[in-house]
């Protein structure tokens, strides 16, 4: 019964992780960086929805209802900043070398951090969400009701983005850009205007993330990098350009992890987490979905 609780824990979790490795994984494959501010916009996703329900509640505490409310303005506020991120800093280094590109990015997570200490402070924060009955039992599993509003969310986010690339004529765009910029641009496609979609896209559904994350965890400013890790392990394990690759590769994720922490420690996660991907990566390189950049 352990593992079993331990297993929906992760799955819980995982969606939360998926979500985020949805955004880091279009950013891969459309701009073509690994961009290491990203968890970063899950953090300011969190502080967004914290100092929204703060500024109406007048502490970070509401109904789910209240909260959910934040969570639209979260998104908003983190396309623009993504957005605006390309387009002023990201766009001077695409098509360099990589090494430059990791460099530019990571300065960027580096200085968001260190903004948001200043303003903030480094003390965690957490959203208090109220129910009359805070969790379920399930034939003897006990689940936090918050956990699964945070799970459908994430579900939710990460399927709308699905159907955004795939429906839309901006995603259909974005797609055309990410298989051949060259091709796209002759066709009338404004490559770079696509580009700065993409990462205002990918930092909304991060930030989106970020405000269910802040209801069920502590956030704080350095919070980012663990996110931007996690990520990468997922992104490279269910395929770099596969959606679907990395939101099963998030929920495999976050059932090992807490199948570690719960028997073993959870110190040993991330180890564990790493050591998964090497082997992954000798046995399928291309990881789990890797067929191709189209999905």
């Amino acid at each position: 019964m352990a593992a079993t609780q331990f297993v929906v824990n992760g799955l819980l979790v995982g969606a939360l992780f998926a979500g985020v490795a949805v955004g880091f994984a279009l950013i891969w494959g459309v701009v073509d960086i690994i961009n290491l501010a990203h968890g970063e916009m899950v953090m300011l996703g969190g502080y967004t929805s914290y100092w929204m329900l703060t500024l109406v509640t007048g502490n970070a505490e509401g109904s789910p209802l209240l909260f959910l409310a934040t969570i639209p303005v979260a998104i908003a506020v983190l396309f623009g900043i993504g957005y605006a991120l390309q387009r002023t800093l990201v766009s001077r280094v695409i098509g360099t070398d990589i090494f430059l590109t990791l460099l530019v990015t990571f300065g960027a997570s580096i200085a968001i951090q260190q903004l948001a200490i200043q303003a903030w402070s480094a003390n965690p924060r957490s959203i208090q969400v109220s129910f009359a009955d805070p969790s379920v039992n399930l034939a003897g599993i006990v689940v936090p009701k918050m956990k699964l509003v945070a799970f459908a969310g994430a579900l939710v986010l990460t399927a709308l983005m699905y159907v955004f690339l795939q429906k839309t004529r901006t995603g259909r765009a974005i797609r055309a850009v990410s298989q051949n910029p060259e091709a796209a641009a002759l066709v009338g496609i404004d490559v770079e205007h696509t580009r700065a979609v993409t990462f205002g896209v990918s930092s909304a559904i991060a930030g989106g993330i970020g405000a269910f994350i802040a209801v069920i965890l502590n956030i704080q400013p350095q919070m980012g990098l663990i996110y931007t890790l996690k990520s990468f392990i997922i992104v490279v394990f269910g395929g770099v350009g596969s959606i679907p690759g990395a939101l099963i590769g998030g929920l495999l994720l976050g059932s090992v992890e807490e199948l570690v922490a719960g028997f073993i420690s959870s110190q040993w996660t991330l180890a564990v987490s790493f050591s998964l991907l090497i082997v992954l990566l000798i046995l399928k390189p291309r990881g789990l979905f890797g067929q191709g950049a189209e999905q």
